[in-house]
């Protein structure tokens, strides 16, 4: 429709973190609103629920974002190689719509090797190491309780990365120019994504 984007800074972010920090680490500029706005929403929900994302993140559209992105400091982070986000922290198995457990990352984490044999597999979650003890005898680095940009910068520079359940690794994804495995949730995948269910990770580790 021609509409100009006019992006204003976040105000406030969930779990605890500073609005101020996270505005200057993604790059977004603030829009200047002194020649006024004609149109404000909370969100965008046609872009934020759509059945088609990629309708919206054009390569174009992805590619502007990496680059403000990038404008901006980035923390040193430890290699990247295969980057797993684990969602837990305020998510547990009473949650079952964002929750995916163990058994069934040890299936991913099985396809990823028979896949990409002898690469090193991160993952980056919550908690304490006993939460994850069903993954170490699997051979993977496991990274908890990083700083936010440092979990979410290993993501965004991974050569590939698994999602979770949650719009911190989504929107990693976004910027990822690499590859990218999806486990569904109500935010849809985008065209250029690899859909990953536990059922589909152990049939390609079969």
């Amino acid at each position: 429709m021609n509409y100009e984007y006019v992006h204003t800074p976040f105000s406030i972010v969930d779990h605890g973190q500073n609005p101020n920090v996270l505005n200057t680490f993604i790059g977004i500029p603030a829009g200047d609103i002194r020649r006024g706005v004609d149109i404000t929403e909370l969100r965008a929900d046609p872009v934020h629920n759509s059945e088609k994302p990629s309708v919206y993140y054009t390569e174009n559209i992805r590619s502007r974002l990496r680059a403000y992105y990038v404008s901006t400091a980035k923390p040193a982070i430890p290699p990247t190689d295969i980057v797993i986000h684990i969602r837990r922290g305020d998510v547990g198995s009473h949650a079952p719509d964002r929750y995916t457990s163990n058994t069934d990352y040890v299936a991913i984490i099985q396809m990823l090797k028979d896949t990409y044999p002898n690469r090193l597999i991160t993952v980056h979650s919550e908690g304490y190491l006993n939460d994850f003890k069903e993954l170490i005898p699997e051979g993977v680095d496991i990274r908890l309780n990083d700083p936010i940009a440092v979990s979410f910068h290993c993501m965004v520079m991974a050569n590939v990365l698994v999602t979770a359940k949650s719009g911190f690794s989504y929107t990693a994804g976004i910027l990822n120019k690499n590859k990218v495995y999806y486990i569904p949730f109500w935010h849809n995948p985008l065209d250029d994504w690899t859909i990953l269910t536990p059922c589909s990770a152990a049939q390609s580790a079969a």
